[in-house]
């Protein structure tokens, strides 16, 4: 009896770990819950349509076209998988097979991931008819980019294959093989532009074909197109503006001063966004990353920083008005220049010995004019230097200098605005530096760097006697105005807007008695101010090289109704109104006339240019393997 017993216990011992090795078999394992599922249903993952994008005027910029991808289940393929059959039938090498299934396999050896992009539709077909041979393998369509344009990647931005980061940070939406946006409008509108992805399911018969929908699709999910955008650009005016760059490097932003919309954003080199789509992707991405010299990835119009120069004494007597140290009636003489010391801040304008007011000294650009009002800044409390400075720092950050905009961009830098505190720290103390140390500030130089967008932003706040909207570059989403009340909602100046008539005609003498004579509208009144950037290289840490001083103009017009303020930076260019001076004012005519009369400065522009200088400038890094820029500061 005992030994039955016995019997009977071992027996449904046994039993019990047959039981248990089949419900961990069928329930935990997912190899197998896997293989029960895929071999009879296929779950087709369906990328949604990515939304189009349009110009301010509704012509389409970016729009899809659809491609195949071969995705892979790695888990399995085993050891009976005839990889020379399959290479033969796509169409790639056996080490790239290896290579793929590899990457697939460090994703998950679970889930399915993309093992071969771009597959024409022609290819794809024959590939379709005998894929049910290779288990572990399947398809699925989706869209891809298409670029109407040739032109503008800062701008429209491009998309590209997502990194793990990405897959972490949204493992709920992204897997391998998934495409993001990488730069641009594509990188900064990514969740409004993607839409939501859909599943459908099949049934298969054992040979892995296709015959039917499964349960009738109740358990499939729809996927939602992304949302189409409408851009501010005015993209007449952008491609006027990129010919207007040809052979220049810099940046040139227009913004609509009455709404802060970007009607025009140009960086150059100018990149054509096509270049990012398709097979060759990685290797031109790469190729254009390896560029050091041109630095053509660099959006120079709202990365790099620059010496905003002479347009910066504008805000230099605006602090001086509103902190009460000048008024209307104050003048200086100048003595072709603003000696301190053993040292000068030369002069050029061509008036010395006369007494020079504001609007005077903006159109000649004195230099020692505003180097007097800004060392009365810095000494209005003669015992609490570090206040005075604080004071300024406050009332030019107020027009959004030394801050990120927080504008819908995909990139972005703050800039340098120093403030007393700064100095103390830098010099070591309070008794340690005064105002003649930082006189440079007085005209743009010195610690101060800012970026094109931010100066542009600066000119829509003088437009507006004292307020600014944060610039922006959607203007509608599905076809609905945007709403946010960060690009709706105006953000006022510290500056009192009676002091902004003084300046505003001090900009117009500019195209009258001043620096932008040469350049004049006929029919235009703008308000504008040239600007000329020292520029030099460090070499080796300590040998500094004067480069090519950087071209500047700020500009708006008409002035008795602003409908365009814009800013223009063009490297190594020389004198403000050399190069940057006229490309403003062609852009600003272009826009309000939507035609340009003035035709030999026209033709000038687009057909003369800077290669010269800039592959001088080329050998010369070269040879220097260790240099630093101080006109721009590249940050990744």
């Amino acid at each position: 009896m005992k030994k039955l017993y016995k019997f009977y216990i071992l027996l449904s011992s046994i039993g019990l770990v047959f039981i248990i090795r089949l419900f961990f078999i069928q329930i935990y394992t997912e190899k197998y819950i896997l293989n029960a599922f895929n071999t009879s249903i296929k779950q087709e993952i369906i990328i949604p349509e990515r939304g189009s994008i349009f110009d301010r005027n509704e012509n389409l910029l970016v729009f899809n076209k659809f491609i195949y991808e071969l995705i892979v289940i790695p888990i399995f393929i085993d050891e009976h998988f005839n990889i020379i059959e399959f290479c033969n039938l796509v169409g790639i090498e056996k080490k790239t097979f290896s290579k793929n299934l590899e990457k697939a396999k460090a994703y998950s050896k679970y889930l399915p991931s993309v093992f071969l992009p771009f597959i024409s539709k022609e290819k794809f077909a024959t590939i379709q008819e005998k894929l049910y041979k290779y288990k572990g393998f399947d398809w699925t369509k989706r869209s891809l980019r298409d670029y109407k344009v040739e032109s503008s990647a800062n701008v429209l931005g491009y998309i590209g294959e997502v990194t793990q980061k990405d897959i972490k940070k949204e493992s709920n939406y992204y897997q391998m093989g998934d495409f993001i946006g990488w730069a641009g409008v594509e990188k900064s509108y990514e969740k409004i532009l993607r839409g939501k992805k859909g599943i459908k399911y099949w049934v298969r018969d054992r040979k892995g074909c296709i015959i039917g929908n499964y349960n009738n699709r109740r358990n499939d999910i729809k996927a939602v197109s992304g949302n189409d955008i409408s851009l501010t650009i005015d993209w007449n005016l952008q491609e006027y503006a990129e010919q207007l760059m040809y052979q220049k490097k810099g940046g040139i932003v227009a913004i609509n001063p009455k709404n802060g919309e970007i009607l025009s954003l140009v960086s150059s080199p100018i990149n054509n966004p096509n270049l990012f789509v398709g097979i060759n992707r990685s290797k031109e991405f790469k190729k254009l990353m390896r560029d050091t010299i041109d630095n053509p990835l660099f959006d120079r119009t709202t990365q790099a920083r620059y010496p905003p120069a002479s347009p910066f004494k504008l805000l230099t007597e605006l602090a001086g008005l509103q902190m009460g140290v000048v008024d209307s009636n104050t003048t200086f003489i100048c003595y072709k220049g603003f000696k301190y010391g053993k040292k000068r801040i030369h002069c050029h304008s061509g008036i010395h010995g006369l007494p020079i007011g504001v609007e005077t000294a903006v159109a000649v650009s004195c230099n020692n004019y505003f180097a007097q009002v800004y060392k009365r800044v810095i000494e209005k409390y003669p015992k609490n230097l570090t206040r005075g400075v604080n004071e300024w720092s406050e009332i030019i950050k107020s027009f959004g200098f030394g801050n990120y905009l927080y504008n819908d961009l995909a990139t972005g830098e703050k800039g340098v605005i120093p403030s007393g505190d700064y100095y103390n720290k830098k010099y070591g103390g309070t008794t340690k530096w005064n105002a003649i140390t930082i006189i440079s500030n007085s005209i743009g130089q010195g610690e101060i760097n800012v970026t094109p967008i931010q100066l542009a932003n600066m000119v829509c706040a003088i437009a507006n006697k004292g307020f600014f909207y944060t610039p922006h570059i959607v203007k509608r989403i599905n076809h609905q105005p945007i709403s946010n009340p960060n690009y709706t909602k105006a953000k006022h100046t510290k500056v009192k807007s009676k002091y902004f008539d003084l300046i505003i005609n001090g900009m117009e003498k500019v195209f009258i008695i001043g620096t932008g004579k040469s350049f004049k509208s006929s029919d235009i009144r703008m308000a504008g101010k040239t600007g000329t950037a020292q520029n030099f290289l460090k070499i080796n840490n300590h040998k500094i090289v004067s480069l090519p001083d950087h071209s500047v103009f700020i500009l708006f017009a008409p002035v008795e109704d602003p409908k365009i303020a814009i800013s223009v930076i063009i490297e190594n260019g020389g004198f403000g109104s050399r190069w940057a001076g006229p490309i403003a004012s062609l852009i600003a005519e272009k826009y309000i006339n939507n035609d340009v009369h003035r035709k030999n400065l026209e033709k000038k522009i687009m057909t003369s240019g800077l290669q010269k200088i800039y592959d001088s400038i080329a050998k010369m890094k070269k040879f220097n393997n260790s240099y630093t820029k101080s006109s721009f500061d590249k940050k990744k």
